[in-house]
């Protein structure tokens, strides 16, 4: 093989030079060289880029130009061709800087022959391929090391400087390569942790380990660090490879985390292979085992069809049909089934079903996650059951026994029968809660249904609408009167006594019965009817049964609609308050006005008081009715005492509801004090029933009004509750005597006897009486007689709106004092009493000589007005007098005119009676007819001495 020719460029600005160098080449190698010769450095240079050549031989001087500059120029310009530098004469400076600078020799001229010559080219261009092979290996290392994908660093291996960190390194760290000299390994730790980092079970290289490092920004890392020493340029380094396992380890945590959600789950959980034949199970958690009784080994590999029970069970035909419809669509599903556990028992699975994709969007798996609510199915049950059923009785209640009635009326409709319907009402029940407890009350409830469960047939219903009231639906009833065999069965075995603990206790029952033939609107007007039955029972007097009238509907719908109506009233103020004077008995004077609400119903008229005030009380609509009137009245009594009339005070209606109201006290100072009335022209009228609740409340109320100085008039006096204890307890002010005692008291002795003892106890205790109902004049003459001090009544004057009050008190606020005048109560007056007129006219004339007032009337009706209407001493009565015998006259007369002297005049003889009546004192003498005129007068006169002697000593 033969060499190959040299390629020699000389940089020589001496020609002589030039060809002694060729002669030189020439000897040592003839014909293996070709030198190629420029004189200058631009040339020299510009040879060098055009050209290639193995060596260039580079004079130290050319001319100005230095050769050393030449070889520098040319590495600065990427000219890789070996240099030799050529001197005249030998330093070792130049030698030195040449080498310095990339020359491959330095020679002297004249001190070199050919070979000489030669063999430094050669040198020069072995050294030359030597260094280009190493060059182009280093490029290759750090081309690899920097373009690495793992980030990695060298560093010294004592002090830990950093000597190189590749692009992966500094872009993890976020460091730039600037930064990289002036780092050490230590520096990429985390020092604000101590500890090795948990790997969370991540499998490490051989040898490697996990720190905690961080990044410039602060950034936490967890790197697993791998180092190994090399050598470098006969350097030892310390490669160190950080491979970033902060999102592994994260990964990997929450892998675990997933998986252990998945285990600990209170669902089941199952994963199908969808691309295996039949779909098996790959997978079930814990939950499942638990809640199939089967474990993982027992079902990974089956269809998960076999929990659907052999043979399947046809309640979950609907929700399959959803499951394969959803798995043909690849959609979620949602259903619920009825499966069956390992042990053959039932359980609802609420299963829910959805697909897995793979990047390539195909379904590979199917998760499905499995929740028993066969608990909540038993809530829901029992949701529905208690929905239609009272919870104490188990009876249905009012929503399932309308349900049933409605069936009851499309049978009877169908089959020409009837349905009958009892609504019974437990008496004195509340009284058996509030004293023995809920608990016994409860026992009770429990006892009656079934007690009414067992009277009736399997096709009735008894049902529980609210606390103590049942309904029992008779079904294919014959004859609607068939009901009533068995509301006698009910009224009995009610009664039976209930054995609660130790104690035995006795109910009573009030019924209402209702029955229908089926043709009625809804089963709820069945209720309604039969419940206003019942109502109509316990007002009979409770412990009996009633039927329903249609009557009973109109009167309940007729009080909804006046219900509501006088809410309408109220809120508008389409109310009136009338007044009523009370008059002062010994000076004819009004001295107080009652007032009374009146309601013109733009419909109905005038609507009365009775009916629409206990209502009002019933539905609690009273609170705001008494507000109003109460408010009304203290301002028109502001207007009255404005008129002159300041003495006059107003009664003002108070309900047991008001009262009971903690906030009473307070409606009434506002009301006085927004209307500025005094507080002692305020009277306020109440029943004796409204202490009889919450006695203590009451009448701690009543002492405040009285201490502000509120009177206090106890209303219907003798009607109610009339305790003596109450009466003592109330502070009140006044006692009304109620009409019903006034109404007849001039000829009835009970009436009589009852308003004199009331006047009398009223007065031992400092207290006014007021007569109410007072209607004649005769009635008002008794009632002064007996010292009442006030009148109400139409004798004085009816009700009357405030306009015409102000006009009545103009005329006859001031009238003079009532009663008979001195003259005529000193007077002499004889009564005589004979249905004959003839002898009444006898009588006259014979006593007329006396100078007696002579009365007379043949009607004992008649007797006892005039009695009240005049100061009478003696009274003459015929015995057989249509009305009554005169005896009887006379022993009424007697309690109701006890200072009276009193003679029978008759020509038949009753000595029983008369015997009697003189025995008691009923009459004081018992003279015959015919008479003898002489004796008759001075029978007369004895009885007015008698008389005289009988009036208490002044």
């Amino acid at each position: 093989m033969t060499d190959p020719m040299l390629r020699v460029l000389l940089i020589e600005d001496d020609e002589d030079d030039y060809l002694i160098t060729e002669d030189l080449l020439a000897e040592a190698s003839p014909g293996k060289t070709r030198l190629t010769w420029h004189n200058c450095l631009d040339d020299g240079l510009a040879a060098l880029h055009r050209e290639s050549f193995d060596v260039a031989l580079v004079d130290l001087r050319l001319g100005p130009d230095s050769g050393l500059d030449l070889i520098q120029q040319a590495r600065n310009e990427g000219i890789t061709t070996p240099f030799i530098l050529l001197t005249g004469q030998g330093d070792e400076e130049l030698d030195a800087r040449a080498v310095e600078l990339g020359a491959a020799d330095y020679l002297v001229k004249g001190r070199i022959d050919g070979h000489a010559l030669l063999r430094s080219i050669r040198y020069a261009i072995d050294r030359a391929v030597a260094t280009e092979d190493l060059a182009s290996s280093e490029a290759q290392y750090r081309l690899l090391f920097e373009n690495n994908p793992t980030p990695m660093c060298l560093a010294a291996p004592g002090s830990g400087r950093m000597n190189a960190m590749n692009e992966a390194a500094r872009t993890l760290y976020g460091v730039v390569l600037e930064e990289v000299a002036g780092l050490n390994i230590a520096d990429l730790a985390d020092k604000s942790l101590t500890g090795e980092p948990d790997g969370d079970g991540i499998v490490l290289q051989a040898g490697a380990g996990l720190e905690r490092h961080r990044t410039k920004d602060g950034r936490k890392l967890i790197v697993e660090v791998a180092s190994q020493n090399i050598t470098i340029g006969h350097h030892e380094l310390a490669l160190f490879t950080l491979t970033d396992k902060t999102a592994q380890i994260q990964n990997t945590r929450q892998l675990k985390l997933l998986q252990r959600c998945i285990e600990t789950s209170s669902n089941g959980m199952v994963v199908a292979d969808a691309r295996a034949d039949d779909m098996p199970l790959v997978y079930v958690n814990p939950t499942f085992e638990r809640i199939t009784g089967y474990t993982a080994a027992e079902v990974l590999g089956r269809n998960c069809r076999f929990l659907q029970g052999d043979p399947p069970d046809d309640s979950n035909m609907q929700a399959l049909e959803t499951i394969h419809r959803g798995l043909a669509d690849g959609e979620e599903v949602s259903v619920m089934l009825r499966n069956y556990r390992k042990d053959g028992t039932p359980f609802w699975n609420d299963l829910y079903l959805s697909p897995i994709r793979n990047e390539r969007n195909e379904i590979t798996h199917y998760v499905g996650v499995q929740n028993d609510i066969s608990e909540r199915k038993s809530i829901e049950h029992q949701l529905a059951y208690n929905s239609s059923h009272d919870v104490l009785t188990q009876l249905p209640n009012r929503t399932l026994l309308e349900d049933r009635l409605t069936q009851a009326c499309q049978f009877a409709r169908r089959y020409n029968r009837h349905v009958g319907v009892l609504f019974i009402d437990l008496d004195g029940f509340k009284l058996i809660n509030d004293s023995l407890g809920h608990r016994t009350g409860d026992q009770i409830l429990i006892e009656v249904a079934r007690r009414l469960k067992e009277l009736v047939r399997s096709g009735d219903t008894v049902a529980r609408v609210s606390g103590d009231e049942f309904v029992v639906a008779l079904s294919g009833l014959t004859h609607g009167s068939d009901a009533q065999l068995v509301v006698e069965q009910v009224m009995s075995t009610l009664a039976n006594p209930y054995r609660i603990g130790d104690v035995t206790l006795h109910l009573t029952a009030s019924i209402g019965m209702t029955e229908t033939d089926g043709n009625i609107s809804s089963s709820a007007e069945l209720i309604q009817q039969a419940d206003l039955a019942m109502y109509q029972a316990k007002q009979l007097g409770r412990n009996t049964w009633q039927w329903f009238e249609e009557a009973m509907n109109s009167q309940a719908s007729y009080r909804v609609k006046l219900r509501n109506q006088l809410q309408d009233a109220i809120d508008n103020q389409a109310l009136t308050l009338y007044y009523q004077p009370m008059i002062d008995s010994r000076t004819g004077q009004a001295r107080s006005v009652e007032a009374l609400v009146r309601w013109e119903h733009p419909e109905l008229g005038l609507v009365s008081p009775a009916d629409f005030v206990p209502l009002a009380e019933e539905t609690g609509q009273i609170i705001a009715l008494g507000e109003w009137v109460l408010d009304q009245a203290c301002r028109d009594m502001v207007k009255l005492h404005a008129a002159g009339f300041r003495d006059c005070s107003v009664g003002v209606n108070i309900s047991p509801v008001q009262i009971r109201k903690t906030d009473f006290l307070a409606t009434v100072k506002r009301a006085l004090g927004e209307s500025g009335l005094p507080a002692q022209a305020l009277d306020l009228e109440m029943v004796e029933s409204a202490v009889i609740n919450d006695t203590s409340q009451v009448v701690d109320t009543l002492h405040k009004l009285r201490e502000l100085g509120v009177q206090i008039s106890i209303d219907d006096f003798g009607t109610g509750f009339s305790s003596l204890t109450y009466i003592k307890q109330m502070p009140a002010n006044r006692i009304k005597i109620d009409n019903s005692f006034i109404k007849e008291v001039i000829k009835n002795r009970s009436d009589a006897a009852i308003t004199r003892g009331v006047i009398s106890m009223a007065h031992h205790l400092s207290l006014e009486v007021v007569a109410e109902g007072v209607e004649t004049e005769a009635q008002a003459n008794f009632l002064r007689r007996n010292q009442c001090d006030l009148l109400q009544g139409y004798a004085f004057s009816r009700p009357m709106p405030f306009e015409q009050l102000t006009e009545y008190m103009n005329l006859h606020g001031h009238r003079g004092a009532g009663g008979s005048d001195n003259a005529e109560k000193e007077q002499k007056t004889v009564l005589l009493l004979d249905d004959e007129v003839n002898i009444i006219k006898a009588l006259t004339r014979t006593l007329r000589r006396d100078g007696y007032r002579i009365l007379s009337s043949t009607s004992i009706s008649e007797a006892f007005t005039l009695l009240a209407e005049n100061e009478v001493q003696v009274i003459i009565s015929d015995q057989r007098m249509p009305e009554m015998s005169g005896t009887e006259f006379l022993s009424q007369v007697k309690a109701i005119h006890p200072h009276t002297v009193r003679i029978v005049l008759s020509g038949y003889t009753d000595l029983k009676s008369v015997t009697e009546a003189i025995n008691q004192g009923a009459i004081y003498k018992f003279l015959t007819k015919p008479w003898d005129e002489k004796q008759l007068r001075e029978h007369i006169r004895q009885a007015f001495k008698y008389h005289a002697n009988m009036q208490p000593q002044t």
